[in-house]
């Protein structure tokens, strides 16, 4: 839900600003709302603005030329996209859509790249967030060969947890399909093992995280390896 009057600082990036940096870029951010489904950035393409998530989460997908696509990434209130507009390669090969929906700051992207052209920790901290999300990106395609579907989908929802500022979110089996590249069907018997348990409840596309602990529980090592690498750059 789109929240009027976010705060920026929810944003794990824009909380890490020195308070006069923070406050410089104050007036150039812009309060969007993120819809379930929204492509934000088509492959290849240049983006006008980049985006730093508070209480909705972006996905990172590659689509195949087979019609299917894989999530390679997720981004939420712990970072931003794009990327690309800090490394300098300006564009990703990559669909960005939201996933869940909430709400974001967005900054123009030449607004952005004026910022890193001055001193400060602007800069600094990105770069800790893009190797952060690198690390993400590589755990995420070890768990897709090494892992069950249901620790794959256990790591899902504790990182779409982590980055929402609820125990309920919206995501339907669907989606969960598409970010994990399987038949919906497979999801079914996965969640449906999940909510049995009393782990999660799902109902009419949203999902509740019932028992946090059995969630953790149940994940594969890939979890634990993103919360001590994330908590280790940005803190």
């Amino acid at each position: 839900m789109n929240n009027k009057n976010a705060d920026p600082r929810r944003n794990r990036l824009l909380e890490m600003l020195p308070q006069g940096e923070y406050e410089r870029l104050l007036p150039m951010l812009e309060q969007v709302a993120l819809r379930p489904g929204e492509v934000l950035v088509e492959p290849h393409k240049k983006p006008r603005y980049v985006y730093f998530p508070v209480d909705g989460t972006l996905s990172l997908y590659y689509p195949m030329d087979h019609g299917l696509s894989s999530e390679i990434a997720l981004i939420g209130n712990d970072g931003m996209h794009s990327i690309a507009s800090v490394l300098g390669g300006s564009t990703l090969p990559y669909l960005a859509m939201v996933e869940s929906g909430g709400t974001a700051f967005r900054l123009e992207e030449k607004a952005l790249k004026q910022e890193l052209d001055r001193p400060g920790s602007l800069g600094h901290i990105l770069l800790l967030y893009a190797q952060a999300l690198f690390i993400q990106m590589a755990q995420i395609s070890v768990c897709g060969r090494q892992h069950s579907l249901r620790q794959q989908l256990c790591l899902h929802l504790l990182l779409m947890h982590d980055r929402m500022l609820s125990d309920k979110f919206r995501l339907t089996q669907q989606a969960i399909a598409h970010m994990l590249g399987v038949r919906r069907e497979s999801v079914t018997k996965a969640s449906g093992e999940l909510r049995d348990a009393g782990v999660i409840g799902y109902t009419r596309g949203h999902i509740t995280v019932n028992d946090r602990p059995g969630l953790e529980g149940r994940c594969c090592e890939c979890y634990g390896v993103l919360k001590l690498e994330f908590g280790r750059l940005l803190g």
